[in-house]
Parts: C-alpha cells; sequence; structure tokens
C-alpha cells in the first residue's frame, strides 16, 4: 500500500510499475520503480539533504549527488528497474522485513531541514507452480541468499575459486559475496568499473557452481569455466555478456522440484546476511576497451 507522510516543504512519491501496489505473477518479474521529490512551498526553493530506500541500496538504488536545491513548484525524479528472476528473489526481499509474507514494502524517505516525507510501494510475490519439464533444478541468487542448508552442502566439495574477487569456503564468506554491494566495499568506499564487473560475475558463478553441485545442473557450451577465465581479465564488456548468460542459466529451473533427499530448510534471509562479510578487496587497473 502507498502512504505519504505530508510535509510542508517537499513531497516524496514513490511507484512500482507506476503504482503504488503490484503483483509479481510471473518470472522474473521486472519492477520498474520511480522516486519523485516535489517542491510544496509556495514561493521559496527547498533543499532535499538525503533521499533514502535502504531495501533497494544493494539493488542499485541512488540519487543524484545530495544536498539540491528544488526550485518552487518542481520536481527531481529517479527511476531504477530491479529484475526478479525467480519467486525465491522477491520472496527474500519480503523476507527481510521480518514479516512472514508475501510483500514488500520498502519505504523511500526524503528529509529537508523542516522534517522529511516518506511513501511506500508494495510487491506481492506471487508463486509459480512447480515446473516439471525443464529438467534438473537450478535456483537463483535470492534462494541462496536466504538458504544456509544448501549453501554449507554446496561447500562440502570445497573451496570455491572466485579468480581477483577471493576464494570462498566459509558460510561467512560466500553469504559476504551474495549480499555484498556490488558499487561499494566493505569499507563503503566505491568499486571502481572492473571491481564492479567481477563482483557481479562472481556472484552469478558462485551461484551456477552451487547449481552443479547440489543439483547436477552443467551450464551448456562451457560456459562455467569460460566465466571464470573472464574474472582474471580486465575485459568488463566480456564479464557483463557472461554475467546475463549464467543469470539466465541460474534462472532456467528455478521452479524445478529438488532431487530426492534434498533438504533445502526455511528461508532465513536476515540471519543468512548478518552472517556474511565481504571478503573481497580493491584492484588496481580498469576495464579494457
Amino acid at each position: 500500500m502507498a502512504s505519504n507522510a505530508k510535509a510542508h516543504d517537499l513531497t516524496c512519491t514513490k511507484r512500482v510499475n507506476g503504482q503504488a501496489a503490484v503483483t509479481a505473477s510471473t518470472y522474473p518479474f521486472t519492477a520498474n520503480y520511480s522516486f519523485e521529490v516535489t517542491n510544496t512551498h509556495p514561493t521559496l526553493p527547498s533543499l532535499l539533504l538525503t533521499a533514502l530506500d535502504p531495501l533497494l541500496l544493494l539493488k542499485g538504488f541512488a540519487f543524484p549527488e545530495l544536498p539540491i536545491l528544488i526550485p518552487v513548484g518542481e520536481s527531481i525524479t529517479q527511476t531504477l528497474s530491479v529484475v526478479l528472476d525467480s519467486f525465491d528473489d522477491c520472496e527474500t526481499l519480503a523476507l527481510l522485513d521480518g514479516n512472514v509474507d508475501a510483500n514488500f514494502d520498502n519505504s523511500f524517505t526524503a528529509t529537508f531541514d523542516l522534517g522529511l516525507s516518506v511513501s511506500t510501494a508494495r510487491v506481492t510475490c506471487g508463486p509459480t507452480p512447480p515446473d516439471l519439464t525443464c529438467g534438473a533444478a537450478t535456483r537463483t541468487l535470492g534462494y541462496y541468499q536466504s538458504h544456509l542448508i544448501p549453501l554449507t552442502a554446496c561447500l562440502l566439495s570445497g573451496t570455491i575459486d572466485l579468480g581477483p574477487v577471493a576464494a570462498v569456503s566459509t558460510d561467512i564468506s560466500v553469504q559476504g559475496i551474495f549480499w555484498g554491494n556490488p558499487d561499494r566495499h566493505l569499507n563503503g568506499d566505491p568499486r571502481n568499473e572492473l571491481d564492479r564487473a567481477r563482483f557481479l560475475l562472481a556472484q552469478q558463478v558462485l551461484v551456477a557452481t552451487c547449481n552443479q553441485r547440489l543439483f547436477g545442473r552443467v551450464p551448456p557450451d562451457n560456459l562455467l569455466p569460460d566465466a571464470r577465465a573472464s574474472l582474471a581479465g580486465v575485459a568488463c564488456g566480456g564479464m557483463e555478456v557472461f554475467t546475463s548468460r549464467l543469470r539466465a542459466f541460474n534462472a532456467s529451473c528455478s521452479a524445478g522440484p529438488f532431487p530426492p533427499g534434498f533438504i533445502s530448510g526455511p528461508a532465513t534471509p536476515l540471519a543468512a546476511r548478518a552472517l556474511g562479510v565481504d571478503p573481497s578487496l580493491p584492484t588496481l587497473g580498469g576495464c579494457a576497451q
């Protein structure tokens, strides 16, 4: 449900796909967010001090450099597209608020010198029926972000080498990669373009590796070894291609049934997120054109 806290100088409005509330009924589902801040003072410009949406921070939410002076009667708008590859991706976000339901109601808050304005948009996660035709199961990033038991089982097969990003062998380091911010290092410093491209690819390599270890689903066309080799390079365009291809592979049977005897365990994204510590460190150099 949408809500706006009335403010004297500024009001903010958040929408998803142009509405206050939508339902993700099929996957992948694209949630196109808009964040608008309007100066409502009748005669004076108003200064926007902060613009925050903590839940979407890891999905790339950012506002222009603040503070920003907004003239009388004018507004500024930012947009963000968030692609949910599977029901698991959606459910993980829904459970982060601590409520056991299928909704995520992340709030956008704009502050100014006289107060604040808040607007909330809701996405409801529609379940998907089991897919009995897609072969061996896969799962997406959101599944591994919230299920600790399968992740531990995945690590029993040994350390996962992610090239210059990290070599991960514990739940702490793996969840650090899954929950790390692609735009910033653990200390808050921004990642350069090369480190960002490597980090996003490392996440999908990690997911694909666990899909292969747990479910026997092997990426086609030597995709996984080639993606690992790409991590060691500096061709960011090539890394983006591998990230996209692995993401599609990881979602290809995300509604497929688990193999007999597989223990999934409960979805606990809050615990998994709290456990993780991003092991990646800044590297020198930049992307090759």
